[in-house]
């Protein structure tokens, strides 16, 4: 062999050998476990102070060295929703739990809320929010206890603002967990749900409690006045922004999935508004993503209802460990994909557990075949089109309740109404709606995606929304919701352009339900249901009108994507771990009683006690309307604290832009010698034109009203 060659050879293995050092370790290497709990931590709330002078409230968990220079990462959960106040204090067992396994972990509020000093931007995720954010993450890098590798993690606003920042890609962030979030802020946050308006419990929570004063002290001056109780309502903005555009598309991944440039682990829930992000992001990014996909509403795995639960920290701290920590814990050599396939099930809002089964997956799923199914005469779906008809339907405006979620009351601080939750029977929706079902089914199947619907339409209004829901008949007759949509026909060719439709002219429109799982079994039949209303989620077009579906033809249709029968692999979740010992939070008894002790005290209503009522209403003039109402009252440390919350819904089924909501808030807190009472409403009125909104704010000290703000403002319908 000349010496050249020889030369060749070893430079080409050494390229060979080089090449594998830099490459990923292949899954026949030996695993390491992840971090067990093996380190006890210090808890301390201190400031961090911004580049503007404005100092930051954060709470470090911080596990204690096992040998002389341990460095650790940290973690960032980053949000508006006070971490001082008690029932927050209750859910640090989570900071707890990565800190026992050798991570930093770090609670901020954002500026402006809870102990933050300085403004709340005013936006959600703003920038200024972002920003914040990066440079809270350069800080927690230089910690002298930090590695210099930071995560960021959150579900809901926390879950948003880890993708955004990521996108900002600040040089210490290695990694992000995001449970519950989206990449698309127009059609899938809870403003304009699928480009229609909507107003719940939430927006009348959230903006009335950035007024509350400072934590820990709650201080009322000068400087909350300024600071926090005169501040602009941001609720206001958002009713500005009625179309998709700048406003919403500058922070949305879903138009640039090319900015994140870490790895993500997603978790999404069958029940959750904010399904759809996972199985996106998944298919769009090129960076590493894991996704976890169960059955349940907007909260962690291992509490979430319905179950099965699990215990998701565990395999959070596997992600952690793989970036943050270079361990093999395994995690990246499985499959992608986590899913949980719901077995079909009977409607029942009060669901606890769900039928089903767990499977690993990639995404999109391969092999999914796309089965077709044509509404025809007789209200009949099928294999084949049929005769073409066209089918009209009277548009009522109060249709939608069973949809909506409202039909019964619950427990909490407000209700939400969105494409979440378990719901009941779908059978008083479907009676506003053309219906249409298939024979009963002889073999089992299971759809897991986006069902399309594709609709030949005209309506006599210049606007309507069209809502498709995918149902299963159970052999008793009652209908369980599979999933379904909105769209706002103005937005059919553009949401960026919307157009009015011409009236009586032909329309094809199409369209993806949300993304669901269920499994259709024998003896069981589908139903596509059609409708133009889903009040009180969305807020009712202005015009009374007739649409019409044509059927029989290819341009209506639904079309489900069938999973291929297959052995997968199953997921080995843990059960869910007993949280650490929280503060003591003593329940008291009702409001009612309470407010006998203090007569002077003002107090807006009197709700039931601590279980939640909703009343439905069909008024003589065919004004429907819905009142959800709620309180609780509890006790920490010798201090209490009470809730008392009303969202009320109307609309007039023979003047459909005659529409109301009313949110009521009022928060009180009884601390040493002081009572303090924060109570805000937001009156929203529309007529064919405008919507005419009025935000009031009022707190009092001692019985005593210190201020009050008003807001009034109309805003031109845009579309809505």
């Amino acid at each position: 062999m000349s010496k050249r060659l020889r030369s060749l050879i070893l430079a080409g293995a050494l390229f060979l050998t080089l090449l594998a050092a830099a490459s990923p370790q292949p899954s026949s290497q030996v695993r390491v476990e992840a971090t067990p709990p093996i380190y006890d931590f210090s808890v301390e709330t201190t400031w961090l102070t911004l580049k503007d002078g404005v100092r930051l409230s954060i709470t470090l968990f911080t596990p204690i060295p096992k040998s002389p220079g341990e460095k650790f990462p940290a973690l960032l959960e980053f949000l508006p929703y006070r971490k001082d106040d008690p029932v927050s204090m209750s859910r640090s067992q989570t900071y707890a739990y990565f800190a026992r396994r050798g991570y930093i972990s770090a609670r901020v509020d954002i500026r402006g809320t809870g102990s933050s000093e300085g403004v709340f931007p005013g936006k959600e995720y703003s920038e200024q929010e972002l920003d914040d954010a990066c440079e809270i993450i350069d800080q927690l890098s230089k910690l002298h206890q930090s590695n210099g590798r930071v995560g960021m993690w959150g579900v809901s606003w926390g879950g948003f603002n880890s993708i955004q920042v990521a996108m900002r890609q600040p040089q210490a962030l290695k990694a992000i967990h995001a449970a519950h979030a989206t990449d698309d802020l127009y059609r899938d946050d809870i403003h304009y749900i699928d480009g229609a308006i909507h107003v719940d419990g939430w927006t009348s929570g959230f903006y009335p409690s950035l007024a509350l004063p400072q934590t820990p002290l709650w201080p009322v001056d000068e400087a909350y006045f300024r600071d926090r109780f005169d501040q602009y309502p941001g609720f206001l903005t958002y009713m500005k922004q009625q179309r998709d555009g700048d406003f919403w598309r500058e922070n949305s991944l879903r138009w640039q999935y090319e900015k994140i440039r870490v790895p993500c682990y997603l978790i999404g829930g069958l029940l959750d508004g904010y399904k759809d992000t996972p199985p996106r992001m998944l298919e769009n990014m090129k960076v590493p993503v894991k996704a976890v996909m169960g059955p349940w509403n907007h909260s962690y795995p291992d509490y979430g209802e319905p179950g099965p639960n699990h215990e998701w920290r565990h395999e959070a701290v596997r992600w952690w460990d793989y970036w943050l920590k270079d361990k093999n814990t395994g995690i990246m050599d499985e499959p992608r994909f986590a899913i949980f396939i719901r077995e079909g099930h009977a409607p029942d809002e009060n669901q606890k557990m769900t039928p089903g089964h767990w499977v690993y997956e990639e995404w999109p799923v391969p092999g999914i075949k796309w089965d077709k199914l044509f509404p025809s005469d007789y209200r009949r779906l099928g294999a084949e089109p049929g005769k073409q008809i066209a089918e009209t339907l009277p548009y009522v405006p109060s249709y939608g309740l069973a949809t909506s979620g409202l039909t019964s009351a619950y427990g909490g601080d407000s209700e939400v109404a969105w494409w979440g939750d378990s719901k009941g029977d779908m059978r008083p929706d479907d009676a506003g709606s053309l219906i249409f079902d298939s024979p009963v089914i002889e073999e089992r199947f299971e759809v897991v995606g986006f069902p399309k619907v594709y609709l030949r339409v005209s309506a006599d209004a210049p606007l309507a929304h069209w809502i498709a829901r995918l149902e299963d008949i159970q052999p008793e007759g009652t209908v369980s919701l599979v999933t379904g949509a909105l769209l706002n026909a103005s937005q059919r060719e553009s949401r960026l352009k919307p157009s009015p439709l011409v009236p009586g002219k032909v329309y094809d429109l199409e369209f993806e339900m949300h993304f669901t799982t269920w499994t259709f079994k024998p003896g069981h039949r589908i139903r596509l249901a059609v409708s133009n209303a889903l009040f009180p989620m969305i807020w009712p077009t202005p015009s009374l009108m007739t649409t019409k579906l044509f059927i029989g033809v290819e341009s209506t249709r639904l079309e489900l994507p069938v999973m291929p029968p297959a052995e997968r692999q199953v997921p080995a979740f843990r059960p869910p771990e007993p949280r650490e010992e929280a503060p003591q939070i003593k329940l008291i008894r009702p409001l009612e009683a309470r407010e006998q002790e203090r007569p002077g005290l003002p107090y807006f209503g009197a709700y039931s006690w601590p279980e939640a009522s909703v009343e439905q209403k069909r008024d003589m003039d065919s004004t429907v309307s819905v009142d959800w109402k709620g309180a609780k009252s509890y006790e920490v440390q010798g201090a209490r604290f009470r809730t008392y919350v009303r969202d009320y819904y109307d609309t007039n089924d023979k003047n459909p832009a005659n529409s109301n909501y009313r949110g009521e808030r009022g928060k009180l807190i009884e601390i040493e010698n002081r009572v303090i009472d924060l109570h805000s409403t937001i009156d929203i009125h529309s007529d064919e034109i405008n919507f005419y909104v009025v935000f009031l704010r009022q707190i009092f000290e001692n019985g005593k009203l210190l201020r009050q703000r008003e807001w009034r403002e109309t805003m031109p319908r845009d579309y809505q």
